[in-house]
């Protein structure tokens, strides 16, 4: 028995469990485009209110992620994901009982907190974990188990909303059962691992950290190429199964089936781009990020050209290529030069809300352009563009690696 328990405990099953419970939430969350249809059919949601529910997961990120993950930094990481997966599941709860759109507004508000809030657990448990020259790596198996259970979850959601009768509360329901499970299994599995470094210890004074965090230049530039990426990505996950449906007669199936091949070759992709990277010197790093921007752009907008399925198939498998870059930027925190443990977690919530910003102007700007051309497929054919910031970011980015020894900081001049 005390062999089986070490062998849970590996720092492959700390960090998996921890990964997969995490993804698995973010899934919950995005699952609402393959929904919505069912949820304003019930609740008569006009497209700006459409929008608005799509996008109110993430608003909270843009106003607490840098206080939350400054104050949740303090915390050990254990109990910071047990805290929040508790609630998460509530949250879910809320949303499948809610019986007005207000109620579920907050529900999914809430949720989108503490998803949120459960993020510096991930900052803290590596480096327990693993030594800096494997964070990108890991961050790229973080990136391909996001693949398999965001792109596998949305290709079942339409499923599971069949045999849940097209009953969108039921899904909700079964959600937060499922995540309450993850609590369970995190709170047997889940384990910490003392380091030399101890976070309640930062030199300075309360908000230091915040000001040494918020002078690095790579933050904000990374930053910028998440917030254009998710912009289109936040809002295809919240309209294009309805432009699928509504136009091309496509069902919820086969859109929620489209979408999760992208992510899922996402995930795949982001591994082989991470080992690539590491290879390669900075210049060719540039153009990697710098093309896939380009390619993301194009394959979002040729996504609302086309009505034939395999077609939409091979192009949403080529967008989610394009989302190999993920693990690249979201390990630009952990290789800043002279960054300590709870600075990489408060550096993270700025790269985070930035994002954040665009998977809330996405679904937003999308129900506001609807209404106002009157047209879905022209308000995605124009947000399908904000991807080209990934592209400005890549320019512009100096991305580093294991391979590069820095000592000293680079602040903002």
């Amino acid at each position: 028995m005390p062999r089986l328990f070490d062998a849970l405990a590996h720092r492959w099953a700390v960090m998996g469990l921890w990964f997969f419970a995490s993804v698995a939430g973010i899934m919950m969350a995005m699952s609402v485009g393959i929904l919505l249809p069912s949820i304003s059919a019930e609740l008569g949601l006009t497209p700006r209110q459409q929008g608005f529910f799509g996008s109110s997961a993430f608003i909270g990120n843009l106003f607490l992620a840098l206080p939350l993950s400054w104050w949740m930094s303090r915390y050990r990481p254990k109990m910071l994901t047990t805290a929040t997966l508790i609630l998460g599941a509530m949250f879910l709860f809320i949303q499948g009982w809610a019986p007005s759109f207000v109620i579920l507004l907050i529900g999914r508000l809430g949720y989108g907190i503490v998803t949120l809030a459960r993020e510096p657990a991930r900052a803290l448990l590596m480096p327990q974990w693993f030594a800096p020259r494997e964070f990108l790596v890991v961050n790229s198996v973080y990136n391909a188990l996001f693949g398999i259970v965001v792109g596998g979850g949305l290709a079942a959601t339409p499923f599971i909303l069949a045999i849940g009768g097209d009953d969108w509360r039921t899904v909700l329901f079964a959600f937060s059962v499922v995540l309450a499970g993850l609590t369970v299994l995190w709170m047997i599995i889940g384990k910490e691992r003392a380091t030399a470094s101890d976070t309640s210890q930062e030199p300075g004074g309360p908000f230091d950290l915040l000001i040494r965090v918020l002078k690095y230049r790579d933050l904000w530039i990374s930053g910028f190429g998440f917030m254009g990426a998710t912009m289109g990505w936040s809002a295809f996950l919240s309209f294009y199964p309805t432009l699928m449906l509504d136009a091309n007669q496509i069902s919820l199936n086969w859109s929620g089936t489209i979408l999760g091949v992208g992510i899922l070759a996402g995930g795949i992709a982001g591994i082989a781009l991470s080992y690539m990277v590491m290879a390669i010197d900075s210049d060719r790093r540039k153009n990697t990020i710098q093309a896939l921007g380009i390619l993301m752009a194009a394959s979002y907008f040729g996504m609302t050209l086309l009505d034939s399925i395999p077609l939409l198939l091979i192009i949403s498998a080529l967008n989610g290529v394009a989302w190999g870059f993920w693990p690249i930027l979201n390990s630009v925190p952990f290789y800043l030069p002279g960054i300590r443990v709870r600075e990489v977690a408060v550096g993270l919530s700025v790269v985070m809300t930035l994002a954040s910003l665009g998977t809330v102007l996405g679904p937003s700007m999308t129900g506001i352009l609807q209404e106002q051309f009157g047209d879905l497929r022209q308000a995605l054919q124009i947000v399908s563009i904000a991807p080209l910031a990934l592209a400005v970011a890549g320019m512009l980015l100096h991305i580093r690696t294991d391979r590069e020894t820095v000592s000293q900081p680079e602040p903002i001049d």
